[in-house]
């Protein structure tokens, strides 16, 4: 298996459409980045908003991680700081893992939408990213469906994940950028 992002031009972008977790208060904001993200390097060290996270409530933190039984996960919607006044966009914002600020992540529940481009593929299942895009041509009558990898992001696939959050797609859309996007629903959070 070989997981494969989605082409982008910058980091992930999120659009919460329909969301319950602002308003029930199912949000964490209090726990740090976990060891996948510190022990990393390069762009792999960033949490990027749209990202489905493991939360470790134990030891206070959230990773990225193949899901198990058991496991929660929640949604990485941080609000977006601007570093540099000449470069204010979306795609310009991440989270450093350290010294930065600690992420804002939402629980998902049944009937949630949110747009993303944070997503990727499974090269065993979809063996480029134009054979994805033919798949989620026809995402109405043959289901797409998503949920989180060990990348962090939302791993578009054919079949319905065993464990953790299940999504599916119900738009090819575009980011506020223009850049290519999904609209997800959530069928389990």
């Amino acid at each position: 298996m070989a997981l494969q992002k989605i082409t982008k031009d910058g980091y992930g972008q999120l659009e919460l459409n329909l969301v319950a977790f602002p308003r029930t208060g199912r949000v964490v904001a209090q726990h740090k980045a976990g060891t996948t993200f510190t022990g990393a390097t390069g762009d792999d060290r960033y949490l990027e908003n749209g990202m489905l996270l493991k939360v470790d409530g134990a030891n206070r933190c959230v990773d990225k991680a193949e899901p198990a039984e058991g496991d929660i996960y929640a949604l990485n919607y941080s609000t977006e700081h601007m570093y540099d006044e000449r470069e204010y966009a979306l795609k310009t914002f991440r989270l450093n893992s350290v010294n930065d600020f600690y992420p804002r992540l939402g629980y998902l529940s049944a009937g949630d939408k949110y747009t993303t481009n944070c997503v990727c593929y499974d090269t065993e299942e979809f063996a480029t990213e134009e054979a994805l895009m033919e798949a989620l041509e026809n995402f109405a009558t043959k289901p797409v469906y998503a949920g989180a990898c060990e990348l962090g992001y939302e791993k578009l696939t054919a079949t319905i994940p065993e464990f953790g959050p299940v999504l599916r797609v119900i738009e090819v859309y575009t980011m506020p950028d223009g850049q290519f996007g999904v609209k997800l629903e959530a069928i389990r959070g």
